[in-house]
């Protein structure tokens, strides 16, 4: 794949730029091609491997920005999980998106007005999506448990930094901590955050979001990708904002394209969405659902079943994460469906229990001893 050095965040809005005839950065090997910049260009072959970065985690299979959407979008064999930084009024960070807690817990106020004790005792799951499911109550994670659990497992992390945050420096160095920076990307938006992030942390990698720039003209002159390269080294957001040309821009200064297609803006689905960035050339996307994106890129993941106490669980045989929703075939033929963690109580005689496999899961078996209570 290209080179993941990632950093991209502005160069043209920060009002930097480069020539059409320079190297965007001094380690590209690349020959900037800019007939390769039009919107009707070929684009470039499509990588390998499609880098995949999950949405707040698997936010269709648990409460999004919770530690059980994180380990279940890990469970895919992602490159990235998505972390949306909020920081508190005791200057702690916690994983959630919105400013105001009210439409997603059981809580009222704003979290940067909130302590960080206030907010770990907030429900995440007190929400019309998952009330009463069985990840009702859900607790909002610190930004600790959440680096320790993408350490732990080996996947890296995209900071997503929200308006609260205003020490965006100590969230790099947290990240050292942790040996995550050559993982993680960071997303900073606000101006000045790429530098004090990078101050604190040298080699961090920035993600610029294309939003503002999707809405140039069709015969606006090119570039602006190639020249946000020179201090940048990804680009992600809008994918109706993308076409071949300015990817092939983007690749010509070394950065990388990772798009969003969970809102299935150009073709109406995800999938579709998916598809359709990997045609255009671009290195990865961000989904809402790995297990539909896997499937899709037909990268299915190897399983194991393994027994806890009372009950069987299919986990990914990489990070061993659990696979929820996913049927079971037991040994008297009847079925039964994973649920948190991947795990089902078993409670029966002995016998073999079978996961046949789907698009995005291969199959496993387990013979297990009979259980009686």
């Amino acid at each position: 794949m290209r080179r993941l050095s990632l950093l991209v965040a502005g160069a043209l809005v920060l009002g930097l730029g480069a020539s059409a005839g320079a190297s965007a950065d001094p380690l590209c090997t690349e020959t900037p091609e800019p007939s390769r910049w039009t919107a009707s260009a070929a684009p470039d072959a499509p990588v390998e491997r499609m880098s995949l970065m999950v949405h707040r985690g698997a936010a269709e299979l648990a409460p999004e920005n919770t530690l059980w959407a994180f380990r279940y979008a890990i469970a895919y064999d992602v490159e990235w999980i998505e972390v949306d930084v909020q920081q508190t009024a005791d200057h702690r960070y916690v994983a959630f998106h919105d400013y105001d807690v009210a439409a997603k817990t059981d809580g009222t106020g704003l979290i940067p007005a909130m302590t960080f004790d206030q907010v770990r005792a907030l429900n995440a799951a007190a929400n019309p999506k998952w009330a009463g499911s069985a990840y009702d109550p859900a607790q909002i994670p610190s930004l600790e448990e959440v680096l320790e659990l993408a350490r732990d497992t080996g996947v890296g992390v995209v900071f997503d930094l929200k308006e609260s945050v205003t020490d965006a420096a100590s969230v790099a160095l947290m990240a050292a901590e942790h040996g995550l920076i050559e993982e993680s990307i960071f997303q900073p938006y606000v101006p000045g955050r790429a530098e004090s992030i990078k101050a604190a942390a040298p080699d961090a990698r920035m993600l610029m979001s294309n939003q503002g720039l999707e809405e140039l003209p069709d015969g606006a002159p090119r570039g602006v990708f190639y020249a946000a390269a020179r201090e940048y080294d990804a680009f992600g957001s809008s994918l109706p904002g993308y076409d071949a040309g300015r990817i092939n821009e983007a690749h010509d200064g070394c950065a990388v394209v990772l798009p969003n297609v969970y809102q299935g803006d150009v073709t109406g689905s995800e999938a579709g969405d998916l598809l359709h960035a990997r045609a255009l050339g671009a290195d990865g996307a961000q989904v809402n659902n790995p297990d539909l994106a896997v499937d899709v890129l037909d990268r299915p993941v190897a399983t194991v079943l393994a027994t806890s106490g009372s009950a069987v669980c299919l986990l990914d045989a990489e990070h061993r994460q659990g696979l929820p929703g996913k049927g079971l075939v037991l040994g008297d033929g009847s079925s039964v469906v994973t649920g948190v963690g991947g795990c089902v109580d078993l409670i029966g005689p002995a016998g073999r229990v079978r996961f046949p496999g789907d698009g995005s899961a291969l199959a496993s078996s387990l013979v297990v001893s009979g259980r009686t209570s």
